[in-house]
């Protein structure tokens, strides 16, 4: 006899089945709770949130600035911001804490087979997040079974990050200071080879140099063309002396702005060790199990009763 299925004959198949379904249903969430407490690793999240400084405060144009109403943002802009996310996120980054905390070992991963590095970076990802907020702030999270080992290796990489977000100002600066060093000792030389040179003309034409009332430079001697000579080698020497000057001081203001190893990064406080665990929740893992099973439980009856509904059939 071919009877059409509705839900009327669901209900019936599930009452006449609802001991098993029950008892299947009840084994289910034992099961998980077991696998929960005994199986399921426990994890412990640690994270930092930090915004990023504005790094051409420690320039020597802003440190030495003495316009009056020239205002500087103490924190970056969004490309600042966005600067952070991908070295957080870099191989440099990742493979440095990987190795500094031997994480292979940590994460059980057995080196004598193939792809390991793989496992250990994609465990490490799994763990890992880095994001922008909503405010404009960097967070910086990760999951670990010890909570101190989470804590140590959140801290390490803001450090690092902190380390390669300043690495290039500082070696633009650097050669900047070594082209100015160049450029100094080139000057130097010249302004001596003039010094040499004056006083060589002074004294075979006996040439002196006095200040008049009005502060002006006075050229006195017998011959007049080496006079005139000495008058420009003079106003020469001068102009290079200004400059060498100026450039001893810029070069004094690249090493204050190279000795100022402040932060690049702004965080309130650091990582510290999660006193909770954050998963697994056993509760939400035992309650999914017992919502599958239950429900995989009656679609599996029904299947039954229908495949033998169909044999009777046949």
């Amino acid at each position: 006899m071919n009877q059409e299925f509705n839900l009327i004959a669901a209900i019936r198949i599930i009452l006449k089945w609802k001991n098993a379904i029950i008892i299947l249903t009840i084994i289910s969430a034992i099961a998980a709770g077991l696998f929960s407490v005994f199986v399921m690793d426990e994890y412990y999240l640690s994270w930092v949130t930090f915004y990023p400084t504005n790094q051409s405060l420690s320039d020597r144009a802003a440190i030495f600035n003495t316009e009056a109403g020239v205002q500087v943002e103490y924190f970056g802009n969004k490309a600042d911001v966005n600067r952070i996310l991908t070295i957080s996120s870099s191989t440099p980054i990742i493979n440095y804490v990987i190795d500094s905390f031997h994480l292979t070992e940590h994460y059980k991963i057995d080196k004598t087979k193939p792809y390991w590095k793989t496992k250990v970076r994609k465990q490490f990802d799994e763990n890992y997040e880095v994001i922008k907020t909503e405010h404009d702030a960097v967070k910086l999270s990760l999951f670990d079974t010890d909570p101190k080992i989470a804590a140590q290796i959140v801290n390490t990489i803001v450090k690092k990050v902190d380390e390669l977000n300043k690495q290039h100002v500082n070696e633009t600066k650097g050669k900047v200071y070594d082209a100015i060093t160049g450029q100094i000792s080139k000057l130097q030389h010249t302004v001596n080879e003039y010094i040499d040179t004056l006083a060589k003309l002074g004294s075979e034409y006996k040439i002196k140099v006095q200040s008049g009332a009005d502060g002006t430079v006075i050229v006195e001697g017998n011959d007049y063309r080496a006079v005139q000579q000495y008058k420009s080698i003079m106003s020469k020497q001068t102009n290079a002396t200004r400059e060498l000057n100026n450039l001893i001081n810029i070069r004094g203001q690249l090493e204050v702005s190279l000795k100022n190893n402040e932060t690049s990064l702004y965080m309130l406080e650091e990582a510290f060790p999660a006193d909770r665990k954050e998963k697994p929740v056993r509760s939400v893992v035992v309650l999914i199990t017992v919502l599958i099973t239950f429900f995989v439980s009656i679609i599996g009856v029904i299947l039954i009763e229908q495949i033998r509904e169909i044999k009777k059939l046949l």
